[in-house]
């Protein structure tokens, strides 16, 4: 039985003796996939000004000529057909008209005349088809006439300006511009695949990229003299350098051998990679490629419901401050700060309540231990948008429990969310009791698979129990506490609940930690949604470099 081969092998060996010749082919797919591409897009364009044109002409038939505030709008007529002989002659009256180079004129009696042969024979084929008909001109400027049958044989006719901009490139053209570039891969000669592979994506997702930014009219010679103008705007940058690191990466990843190993893997266990496929798949829609977005996203300005790519704009913003002070909570460091004061102190309290609630309930000699577990692990159990919403009634100034108590012991109540350390402290409250339960479950079950002999020996040794806490039970709950530290560590540093629904970042904002500061950003301050990306990227990697510092430190504890 022969082995497996790859199949591209007898690509791999093909000799080009001209490889002018063979880019000149390259080039001319090129060319005719971008002339797809362009035809589509004019299609959709075309789509998009069918259905603006209808939508006008019944808000201009609902709301009067007088209302016509859109700019794009050359001339409205609305006529009445009469003397109906069959289904496809008709004679027009005007009804009312409008044009807005000439407001004065009337429009009034029958439609006569070679000056209204193309309106009228547009009114006819709406009626006669009873559907909405479309006609592009070109001109200077290009405009389009679309006529809408309406109630009790009449026919509304808009004239307007082509100002919709060219669509966003379509699937089709990028789906065409990766074939091209895959061939290119694998028929081009060794020393030329990288570059002309690379090539190939950068100029194929340029023109691609520059496409959109055309009006929908002219020949190929003119898009193609105006290509260069998406090179430097909008998205294309972005796109250029990820398929161009991608292009790039393939083929030294190919060269090195390390593609064709992966497919060897992948048939030496494609029963196991099927079964593995569903969950990869659903991490990648659900995980991967939302991930991929909000990174993208860091990178635009949102404006007026567009996106604009502004490059690393937003990291520069929240990295200098955005020209505000290090005292003012909209300041990165400030927001960083407390941030860090709040997941360093819940933390530390998480640990301390839960390691010591978990030693109290280990003594054998505790009754009811059950009753207590059950009891202390209702906080944990609770949906915490709940518990919050709890304890801000809680703090309420006037009627809540906790000033109540205050008052009966003679302390008064305290306005919580006033100033900034009640407003803190209360979040902290509230997080403590929600995170303590997890600590004291993990602390429990370590401390249970110690034996028991250990503390024996050291009793009998004449070890005292601070001696043999801090001999024999921390350094065997390491293993098991440190990476609870860690998850709860980046759980309290994202805990976007508590602080939105106890404080709701007040006063002013100073109590807000980095994930609701981007919630602010995105939704409370102008839609800024690419500055709110910005803040989650470097949430991420804060939370990277924490994470691996952590991982050092559990190692070498493990080491020890």
């Amino acid at each position: 039985m022969s082995k497996n081969k790859n199949p591209f092998t007898f690509l791999m060996k093909t000799n080009f003796k001209s490889l002018p010749l063979f880019i000149v082919c390259l080039v001319i797919l090129l060319i005719a996939s971008l002339v797809v591409v362009l035809r589509v897009q004019k299609r959709t364009v075309q789509r998009e000004i069918y259905h603006q044109g209808i939508k006008q002409i019944l808000q201009i038939n609902s709301a009067g000529t007088d209302n016509i505030k859109n700019k794009s709008v050359k001339k409205f007529f609305k006529l009445k057909a009469h003397n109906k002989y069959n289904d496809k002659l008709y004679n027009f009256e005007f009804i009312v008209g409008f044009d807005r180079s000439n407001p004065n004129q009337e429009f009034k009696g029958q439609l006569q005349g070679k000056k209204y042969s193309s309106l009228h024979d547009l009114a006819a084929q709406a009626l006669a088809e009873k559907k909405a008909v479309m006609q592009l001109n070109r001109g200077n400027p290009p405009h389009t006439v679309i006529s809408l049958p309406l109630e009790d044989n009449q026919v509304g006719i808009v004239v307007k300006n082509i100002t919709t901009r060219t669509a966003p490139t379509p699937w089709l053209g990028i789906i065409l511009i990766i074939m091209l570039a895959v061939a290119a891969f694998f028929l081009t000669p060794e020393p030329w695949k990288i570059i002309v592979t690379n090539s190939i994506g950068a100029l194929g997702f340029g023109m691609l990229a520059s496409g959109y930014r055309l009006a929908p009219h002219g020949s190929l010679l003119e898009i193609l003299g105006n290509s260069p103008v998406g090179f430097t705007r909008g998205i294309f940058p972005p796109i250029w350098l990820i398929t161009s690191l991608f292009f790039i990466g393939t083929g030294i990843l190919y060269q090195r051998g390390k593609i064709d190993k992966l497919i060897t893997t992948i048939k030496s266990n494609r029963i196991a990679y099927t079964y593995v496929l569903p969950a990869m798949l659903g991490m990648g829609l659900l995980v991967l490629l939302p991930f991929a977005i909000g990174l993208g996203l860091g990178f635009f300005n949102h404006c007026n419901g567009e996106f604009q790519f502004i490059g690393i704009d937003n990291f520069v913003d929240i990295l200098s401050g955005g020209g505000t002070s290090l005292g003012n909570p909209l300041n990165f460091y400030f927001t960083l700060g407390v941030t860090l004061l709040w997941t360093l102190l819940n933390v530390f309290l998480h640990v301390s309540i839960g390691l010591s609630l978990a030693l109290i309930l280990k003594d054998p000699l505790l009754k009811m231990k059950s009753v207590y577990r059950v009891l202390l692990i209702i906080p944990w159990a609770m949906p915490n948008y709940i518990t919050a919403l709890m304890w801000k009634g809680m703090f309420q100034q006037q009627y809540g429990a906790i000033n109540i108590i205050l008052d009966n012991i003679g302390i008064g109540g305290i306005s919580w969310f006033s100033t900034f350390w009640p407003a803190f402290m209360a979040n902290v409250i509230t997080n403590t009791w929600l995170g303590f339960p997890f600590m004291m479950v993990v602390s429990l079950g370590a401390l249970q698979s110690i034996p028991s002999s250990l503390y024996e020996a050291a009793e009998v040794d004449g070890a005292s129990k601070w001696q043999q806490f801090r001999n024999i039970t921390l350094p065997l709950l390491r293993p098991a506490l440190f990476p609870a530290i860690v998850l709860g560590s980046i759980w309290t540093f994202n805990m976007f609940n508590i602080i939105y629904l106890v404080s709701g970042g007040e006063p002013g904002g100073s109590t807000d930690i980095l994930i609701t500061e981007a919630y602010q950003w995105a939704f409370k301050r102008g839609e800024r949604y690419g500055l709110a990306a910005a803040y989650a990227i470097l949430i991420f990697v804060v939370l990277i470099i924490y994470t691996r510092i952590t991982n050092k430190l559990t190692k070498a504890a493990e080491d020890m």
